[in-house]
C-alpha cells in the first residue's frame, strides 16, 4: 500500500478501487485473473491514479483484507465484550453491516486470506472471554469446541454467501446464541 496520509479525494478513489476489485473478484473467482487494465476500465479511473495508490492487484487485495479485519477488531464494543453473547451480537451486527461486501468476497476462491486471519482472532477473543470468566468450572476440550464452533459458523456463512445453503445469517445468529447459552450451562457455575 502506497498512500498513508489520505485526503477525502484519495479515500474516495481507494474505495472505488476496492469496491471494483471486490466485484471483479466475485466474477473471476481468483485474484490472478484480475488485471490492472480491467480494474481501471471498470472503475473508470486512469492507470496512473491506480498506481498512485497501489503497486499491483495483490496490494489492493491486501489493503482490502486488512481494512475488513482491522475494522472488525478495532470495534470498541467487540473489544470490550466480556460475554460470549455480546461478542456474538457484535459479530452479527458487523456481518449485517458489511454483508454486500462479504457476499462478493465469499464468492471468490481467494477468500481464504481473510478467513485465515479471522479464525484465530475470533477464536482467541472468545477464549479470552471464557478464561476471564470466574465461574468457569469445566475446561475440558474448550479450545477444540471453540475452534469447531467458529470454523463451522464462518463456513456456513460462506455457504450462504455462495448460495449453497438455505441457512440465513439470522438463523446462524439464533443458533450461535443458542450454542452460547448451552456452552455456558455446561462450562460455567
Amino acid at each position: 500500500m502506497k498512500s498513508k496520509n489520505l485526503n477525502n479525494s484519495s479515500k474516495k478513489t481507494k474505495t472505488i478501487i476496492r469496491n471494483t476489485f471486490a466485484e471483479l473478484l466475485s466474477e473471476k473467482k481468483e485474484i490472478n485473473k484480475i488485471t490492472v487494465t480491467e480494474l481501471v476500465e471498470k472503475a473508470n479511473i486512469n492507470r496512473s491514479t491506480f498506481y498512485t495508490h497501489y503497486d499491483d492487484i495483490y496490494s489492493v487485495a491486501e489493503d482490502f483484507e486488512n481494512e475488513l479485519v482491522d475494522e472488525f477488531f478495532d470495534n470498541i464494543t467487540l473489544l470490550a465484550s466480556q460475554d460470549i453473547n455480546s461478542f456474538i451480537e457484535v459479530f452479527f451486527d458487523y456481518i449485517k453491516k458489511n454483508q454486500d461486501v462479504y457476499i462478493l468476497l465469499c464468492k471468490s476462491n481467494d477468500l481464504l486470506f481473510t478467513i485465515n486471519r479471522l479464525l484465530p482472532l475470533m477464536t482467541g477473543k472468545i477464549l479470552e472471554i471464557i478464561y476471564n470468566t470466574k465461574s468457569l468450572k469445566d475446561k475440558t476440550d474448550i479450545e477444540v469446541e471453540i475452534n469447531v464452533f467458529v470454523q463451522g459458523l464462518l463456513s456456513e456463512y460462506i455457504r450462504f454467501c455462495r448460495g449453497a445453503t438455505l441457512t440465513t445469517p439470522a438463523a446462524l445468529h439464533r443458533y450461535a446464541i443458542k450454542w452460547s447459552n448451552n456452552f455456558k450451562k455446561e462450562h460455567f457455575n
